[in-house]
């Protein structure tokens, strides 16, 4: 990934999917240089203000080109459900984006809308299909990802707006990485009897069982029809390098979280 200034804002970008000139993505960082370095903390509970956290992402989106009154969000529940996006959602002040109910991923093929996953630690996930011109965003932790989320996301493409998964590119953004992915036996036992690839994407170390979560969603596109040449896997484990990102495992739980934008120009 590579990670640039773009007016007040330090944003990271896919590499690959930087050269579509009609998409517009970025991943954010925790710090913020136009507020002397305070956290660009995303994360939002009901009930908590939500002022400053809707002006954070209508920064990115205005950075991005984007309507910065039109950033989509969702109550993300770590499972398999997903949100077309037809038309914008109603706006609510007292929520700090337009809600898509309870999912893990948001797609649409409306220009000029942002969608945005929060993340620290799971796994965030881009979709574009620069044919159709269609976009998504996936949230995948363990339970996600387990429950094939990624996948899903593929075919409600397909079978919604017509996709075809070799046209689709794809950017597994920072996550956990395996180095620090370690499980219980419950999760690799679930893991191990329900999901394919759980010999190429679990390993054994002396202390526990880790997982990698950004192959395995790697692994879930490549069945998926995704072709590997168009998978760009940002590589960036979150609980390494939480001077960057903000890591849930890193910080006992006690995080803000990072966002993933993506959107259609208009």
């Amino acid at each position: 990934m590579q990670r640039e200034i773009n007016g007040n804002l330090s944003l990271m970008y896919f590499e690959q999917l930087r050269g579509c000139s009609a998409l517009a993505h970025a991943v954010s960082v925790r710090t913020d240089p136009a507020d002397d370095g305070a956290e660009f903390d995303l994360g939002w509970s009901p009930g908590h203000d939500p002022a400053r956290v809707r002006r954070r992402a209508a920064s990115v989106a205005d950075a991005l080109g984007l309507d910065g009154g039109l950033v989509c969000g969702c109550t993300q529940v770590h499972g398999s459900s997903i949100a077309c996006i037809d038309e914008p959602p109603p706006d609510d002040p007292g929520v700090p984006w337009r809600m898509c109910g309870e999912c893990d991923a948001l797609v649409t093929n409306l220009p000029g809308i942002t969608l945005l996953v929060r993340v620290a630690d799971c796994v965030p996930i881009l979709l574009y299909d620069p044919v159709h011109r269609v976009v998504a965003l996936v949230h995948a932790g363990w339970k996600g990802t387990l429950a094939g989320i990624a996948a899903a996301a593929v075919e409600r493409m397909r079978t919604r707006y017509g996709c075809r998964p070799f046209d689709l590119l794809a950017g597994v953004g920072p996550s956990i990485g395996p180095c620090c992915c370690e499980v219980g036996e419950d999760v690799a036992g679930r893991f191990r009897s329900g999901f394919e690839g759980a010999g190429r994407c679990m390993m054994m170390n002396c202390r526990a069982i880790t997982i990698d979560l950004p192959e395995a969603n790697r692994l879930q596109l490549l069945g998926s029809g995704v072709l590997p040449g168009n998978i760009e896997v940002a590589g960036l484990c979150t609980r390494c390098r939480s001077d960057v990102f903000f890591s849930h495992r890193g910080e006992q739980g006690k995080t803000g979280r990072f966002g993933l934008f993506a959107g259609l120009r208009p």
